[in-house]
């Protein structure tokens, strides 16, 4: 007969755990194929309408207008100056010494034309260009940082808010579980079944109870806070957005993509490419200088006078002494050469080592994931014999209020564990440079 039990029991556990496998909520929290496409178009919008994304593309345009300003150094510069004056008062001795002053007319405009076009510089001028296309692919570089970061920082906040909607839905069944408990050992009290500290003890676990769901709620207004500066409008997520694609976990081609696609990395690249420009610029600005200029003046235009000027000629130009300004902006090139390539090391250095860290972590992730919803569904089996005992009133209270906190805990814990997985790939991601392949910008 204890046998025969026995296997009844077996029986019934398997049945119950397929159930639990097959139908629980916190298992199917993945988004469908339609629900990710739907994802990744909100996503991108946001991005796109973000004011901080806006920033960075006109600090771009503005980097574009300054390069080809530096451009405009290599190319003939045309001025034309009108000289336009009226005498007011004018007194002058009959004298020969002044024949020339006194014979001036009381009205003269003359015009200036003049055409200057650099010669030789030693490179300088170029040296400039080449600078700010420099900076142009930084800030270029800086643009997308700017992307991916606002990709990882709204995808969070999503994940965030599903995560703290399922949790507060699970701590709310939770509640309603110890109020139905302490209902019952009322009932028990109130028919001499149960002592007063039995009462007094399900009373303190629901009262737990309600903290644990105030608190949670609390956090879930905070994230919903953080999730409407990326989405403004538009409901609420309850569904993590499963990343659909295979990652690459070996450290080795990881490092490879980060150097060739991470923007922070080819941002500082061109910044140290520029610093050398810049170094090269000041030593070739403190040299000499050829220009070719032509000048033209026409006088007394409005006499229609055919007197004129015309003037062409070689400038040489060059500094014999500056007070130690060139020295001085020497030393400052060169110093700033030196803190762009320390600032790269140490950036390229901080990188790999997050970036070990993450791959470790990704491929911990199957582990932790069947670890924790295999303690989930054990804690879930428990409750639900305990459960069963308490309303045979064979279950000890103390053991069913304690199933009830292991099962809050590994809900808690599986759910902390779906959002640190997900939140983990897309960190890969936004690391190796590679976010911005799944999500599409959908600009205006």
């Amino acid at each position: 007969m204890n046998k025969f039990k026995q296997i009844i029991l077996l029986v019934s556990l398997s049945l119950i755990t397929t159930s639990v496998s097959s139908e629980d909520v916190l298992l199917e929290t993945y988004m469908t194929e339609k629900e990710f496409n739907e994802f990744k178009e909100r996503v991108g919008r946001a991005v796109a309408e973000h004011p901080e994304f806006r920033s960075s593309q006109a600090n771009l345009r503005a980097v574009y207008a300054q390069l080809e300003g530096s451009k405009a150094a290599l190319r003939p510069q045309i001025k034309v100056l009108l000289d336009s004056n009226n005498a007011i008062s004018r007194k002058y001795q009959n004298e020969a010494t002044n024949l020339v002053e006194r014979s001036q007319a009381d009205h003269k405009t003359n015009v200036r034309f003049s055409i200057n076009q650099l010669l030789y510089d030693f490179g300088a001028s170029k040296y400039e260009v080449s600078m700010n296309e420099s900076l142009t692919k930084a800030s270029r570089a800086e643009l997308s940082n700017k992307v991916l970061e606002l990709l990882y920082l709204s995808i969070k906040s999503y994940i965030d808010v599903a995560s703290y909607i399922n949790f507060v839905n699970v701590v709310e069944d939770s509640y309603l579980r110890h109020t139905t408990i302490k209902e019952r050992i009322q009932q028990r009290v109130d028919s001499g079944l149960a002592a007063g500290r039995e009462l007094s003890r399900a009373e303190a676990r629901e009262a737990e109870a309600f903290a644990k769901l105030t608190s949670v709620r609390q956090n879930l207004g905070v994230s919903i806070s953080n999730f409407r500066m990326y989405f403004p409008e538009g409901d609420l997520p309850n569904k993590l957005p499963y990343y659909p694609y295979e990652l690459t976990t070996n450290i080795i081609t990881s490092q490879k993509i980060m150097f060739s696609r991470n923007p922070l990395i080819l941002q500082a690249n061109e910044q140290l490419l520029a610093s050398k420009f810049k170094t090269k610029n000041v030593n070739a600005s403190t040299l000499p200088r050829l220009d070719l200029e032509l000048k033209k003046q026409h006088y007394n235009v409005t006499q229609e006078s055919d007197e004129f000027d015309f003037y062409s000629g070689v400038n040489f130009s060059y500094d014999l002494y500056t007070g130690g300004r060139n020295e001085a902006l020497k030393e400052q090139a060169q110093a700033e050469e030196s803190m762009s390539l320390n600032d790269r090391e140490a950036l390229i250095q901080n990188l790999t080592s997050q970036l070990r860290e993450s791959v470790k972590n990704l491929n911990l992730l199957p582990d932790r994931l069947n670890a924790y919803k295999g303690a989930y569904l054990a804690n879930k089996k428990s409750q639900y014999f305990a459960q069963e005992e308490f309303r045979s009133s064979s279950a000890v209270l103390l053991d069913l209020l304690q199933t009830e906190r292991d099962f809050l805990d590994a809900s808690e814990s599986l759910i902390e564990t779906l959002r640190a997985s997900e939140i983990q790939k897309y960190s890969y991601l936004q690391l190796i440079g590679e976010l911005g392949d799944t999500f599409q910008i959908i600009l205006d």
